[in-house]
């Protein structure tokens, strides 16, 4: 008799096994606002690089949700993007007075005092944050390690 119990219980396990490896492979949700598929350009340091990447608004840096205004995605999230697929080394820090991120490093070039990475799109450098500034399909977003215009 304790076989036939065991017998009965296997498919049940079974069951249960199959359910959860279901729900383990399930498509990811769609994304919730609009991607973007930009060409992403690293300049001003040792290291430079040009790739295409896809991007969307998304979570960076310690959970942080970077998205612009209207949920589109950043020239911060194209780099992030970047970073995950070509391991750019990209470092950056949430500035409490800005209410945003600042990139500290990419690829080993750091920026200092005497210098800073600045953000341009389509060669036009974003007047606010880098999570503040919306991106869109086909643009060129730059980011550049330079000294401060006095």
């Amino acid at each position: 008799m304790p076989s036939a119990l065991a017998r009965k219980a296997a498919p049940v396990t079974a069951a249960g096994i199959a359910f959860a490896l279901a729900l383990a492979v399930a498509p990811p949700a769609a994304a919730i606002g609009p991607t973007a598929s930009v060409r992403v350009k690293v300049t001003g340091g040792a290291f430079t690089a040009s790739v295409g990447t896809g991007t969307e608004a998304r979570f960076v840096f310690g959970g942080f949700y970077c998205a612009a205004g209207d949920g589109s995605p950043t020239p911060l999230t194209a780099l992030v993007d970047a970073d995950e697929r070509f391991d750019f080394g990209v470092q950056a820090r949430w500035d409490a007075a800005t209410q945003d991120f600042v990139v500290t490093s990419i690829h080993g070039d750091f920026a200092d005092d005497s210098k800073k990475w600045n953000a341009y799109v389509n060669e036009k450098k974003i007047k606010t944050g880098p999570c503040g500034t919306a991106i869109k399909d086909n643009d060129k977003v730059r980011w550049t390690l330079e000294a401060p215009k006095k």
